[in-house]
């Protein structure tokens, strides 16, 4: 805080001003020259001025004087005091302010000429200099060109006070910054933006002297061409703009991507339903048990983002389509175990039996006292939890975006999140977890790193069997379950406790203390839901569906329904269709609401995969024969069954051969799908043990036990 009182001096632009008398609203003033004026007290402003030389400033100089560095003022001040002195013989300009000695002769004498005062006042500042050791050390640094202050800097001095107050005094070296390149017209700027954003590393770099032709050509097309370049700044802004895009195409591209993706806030994932999912190709090789080779094939996973819990993860063949993206959700839905007993572990399974049509009620295992904790046995039953999505985040895979699945989430109320495009890092749980898998495929045979770098000569160097597909997604589930699921998660941070240690399922349950659960109708059907449907028409010979026909004893009812029955003016009924198993269909009683088999009338005669590839393939081989005048319902069945057994043991194109094991492939999963629901939905009628087994036969009505392919054993004359 500043005391204003008489005798006190302010700075003003033209100099300084005493402070003469303080009246009830002004204050009276006098300049160097003697000039009286009244000052309201707003125009005062209270800032102490270096080293005391002054109590206030003027508003007026405000804030320009306050911004300028210190040395800057300080300098402007020992200028004004020379000017002032030269003029007036006082440093402050006024005698009222006179310091002890003042006027010091010849500076106050009036006859004295103002060139002879500047000579005067030039040899005392060069003597002040000569004995100043900061001075002659800047003369000696090569700063200065020498200690001496000439008169006629001091007449400048004079002339820049006399014309600019003040503001003339300031040393404008000092306080000049570099041009800035708003000095370039904004029109030529926005045309060297629009030339530089071709950059993305798509063509090829050149260099400057061809972007700033390629600038000049459009400002030229633009009406520009009369403009005024600064060329040594353009040329500068040239330069620092192709600095930011990078200096390679490489550069270029991946500085493109993280503009165009970046993101500001990340997504507020506080419920365990939100969900994301992707597909990336497993860095190991399995086995081709058919052709007795080594195959790739992809992941499918699905993780909570909240909880990080793993709820789906499903091997399919390159490249998974969308009914195995909808049926990985399916896995998301539904509770699964896993049971280890001694040192045998089984696959995920149904946990329970249903006890009604809507399991809505019945809760899933999720106490932390049935998870066991590190460093103790793994014993026991492991629990996979189930939960229906309220989002899905997930890229713009064609297999995400198809009909089939976007359609299951419109019937699921399920919201689809699609990351932006080239930004895996929107979806960074999912695309982490793949990281995480690196553990489980370097503890199995055939690992061959995350890229060529990371691969060895030989992939099958160990000698050990690879394992087939489906052994790949029990080690899969395994380690999820007995590993990832029960391990410290660095990303699961509990709010009040940041430094507590937390695993997926302890944040799952966690978090479903405070979110409640969303649950989901665990019926043994609940998978054909996820599977696509025809509407095809029921006759007295079955369905008849692609030259297949399909019957069941459950279709007696419904051979003659009236039109209206399932769908609008139509006799046509709804039937389950898997693209991965075309020898069977599966139809819904309305009365009933359950799902009955209905194979193939053929199916007897064929022990062999049939999935859709397979069907579309003989169908087409056929056509080559003959086209469709040489197919005739007596002949058809026959002819499929011939040109599949051709199929499989002719020679085949690397492209044939590997959509013929991804039809194999995704056949065997459709086995093990529908033989786990068949026997759910068995133990939901109370014919089973309460225990769901993937691909465990079920014993046919009148089965008496007896294996006709079983080994028969040898008898004696007398029949021992």
């Amino acid at each position: 805080m500043t005391t204003l009182e008489i005798g006190a001096k302010l700075l003003s632009t033209d100099g300084y001003l005493v402070v003469t008398a303080l009246r009830r609203h002004t204050v009276s003033v006098e300049g160097s020259a003697g000039e009286r004026q009244d000052l309201a007290y707003d125009e005062i402003s209270a800032i102490a001025i270096q080293d005391g030389r002054a109590d206030a400033t003027l508003t007026a100089l405000q804030p320009w004087w306050s911004g300028l560095p210190n040395a800057v003022r300080r300098n402007a001040l020992d200028r004004l005091e020379v000017v002032l002195e030269v003029l007036t013989g006082y440093r402050w300009g006024s005698a009222r302010l006179a310091q002890p000695g003042e006027p010091h002769p010849p500076f106050g004498d009036s006859e004295m000429s103002i060139h002879s005062r500047c000579v005067e006042m030039a040899r005392q500042l060069s003597y002040e200099q000569s004995v100043d050791r900061n001075v002659l050390r800047r003369v000696q640094d090569g700063e200065l060109a020498a200690a001496t202050v000439s008169p006629k800097t001091v007449n400048n001095w004079i002339r820049s006070w006399q014309t600019d107050g003040l503001r003339g005094l300031v040393d404008k070296r000092a306080v000049k910054s570099a041009r800035g390149f708003a000095a370039i017209d904004e029109r030529v700027r926005r045309i060297a933006d629009d030339v530089l954003a071709r950059f993305d590393g798509d063509i090829s770099k050149v260099n400057t002297t061809t972007i700033e032709a390629d600038i000049r050509l459009q400002m030229k097309a633009e009406g520009l061409a009369d403009v005024v370049l600064p060329q040594r700044l353009f040329q500068e802004y040239l330069s620092e703009r192709q600095r930011a895009l990078g200096r390679n195409t490489r550069a270029q591209r991946s500085r493109h991507l993280r503009r165009k993706a970046s993101a500001h806030t990340s997504f507020p994932a506080m419920h365990p339903s939100h969900i994301a999912i992707d597909a990336t190709r497993a860095d190991v090789l399995v086995w081709d048990e058919l052709r007795e080779r080594p195959v790739s094939v992809e992941i499918l996973t699905a993780i909570s983002v909240a909880t990080r819990v793993v709820v789906g993860l499903r091997v399919t063949p390159r490249s998974g389509n969308a009914l195995e993206a909808g049926l990985l959700l399916y896995d998301v839905m539904r509770p699964m175990t896993m049971l280890v007993e001694g040192t045998t572990v089984d696959d995920w399974r149904w946990c329970g039996v249903p006890e009604s049509l809507d399991l809505s009620n019945v809760p899933v295992h999720r106490s932390p006292k049935r998870i066991v904790p590190p460093g103790q046995s793994l014993q026991g039953i492991h629990f996979k939890p189930g939960v229906r999505p309220s989002s899905i985040r997930c890229d713009h895979g064609s297999v995400f975006l198809s009909e089939h699945f976007i359609a299951l989430l419109r019937d699921f109320g399920i919201d689809l999140m699609l990351s932006r495009g080239s930004k895996p890092t929107d979806n960074p749980h999912v695309e982490r977890f793949h990281e995480t898998l690196q553990r489980a495929y370097q503890a199995i045979p055939g690992f061959k790193g995350r890229n060529v770098a990371e691969r060895g000569r030989k992939v099958d160097a160990s000698g050990e069997a690879l394992l087939t597909a489906a052994e790949l997604e029990r080690h899969l589930r395994r380690f999820v379950a007995l590993d990832y699921h029960r391990s410290w998660h660095e990303g699961l941070v509990l709010p009040g406790a940041p430094s507590a240690r937390l695993t997926p399922l302890e944040m799952w349950d966690a978090m479903h203390e405070v979110t409640g659960r969303l649950h989901v109708p665990q019926h043994p059907d609940l998978i054909y839901q996820f599977l696509p449907i025809r509407w095809l028409t029921i006759g007295h010979a079955g369905v008849e569906y692609k030259n297949l026909t399909y019957d069941a004893p459950v279709l007696a009812d419904f051979r003659n329904v009236r039109k209206g029955t399932f769908q609008a003016d139509s006799r046509k009924a709804p039937f389950h269709y898997d693209p991965r198993d075309v020898s069977r269909i599966w139809f819904r009683r309305p009365d009933t609401g359950r799902i009955h088999e209905i194979p193939w009338k053929a199916r007897h005669w064929l022990d062999m995969p049939m999935g859709d590839w397979m069907h579309e393939r003989a169908l087409s081989r056929i056509a080559e024969r003959g086209g469709n005048a040489a197919l005739n319902r007596k002949s058809t069945w026959r002819q499929i069954i011939a040109e599949l057994g051709q199929l499989t043991s002719a020679e085949e194109t690397a492209e044939a051969r590997a959509k013929g094991y991804a039809a194999r492939l995704r056949w065997e999963q459709a086995q093990r799908d529908h033989a786990e629901a068949a026997e759910a939905a068995a133990m939901f009628d109370g014919d089973q043990d309460g225990v769901v087994t993937p691909l465990r036969p079920l014993r046919a009505e009148g089965d008496d036990g007896f294996d006709i392919d079983a080994e028969w054993p040898d008898y004696d004359e007398d029949g021992d």
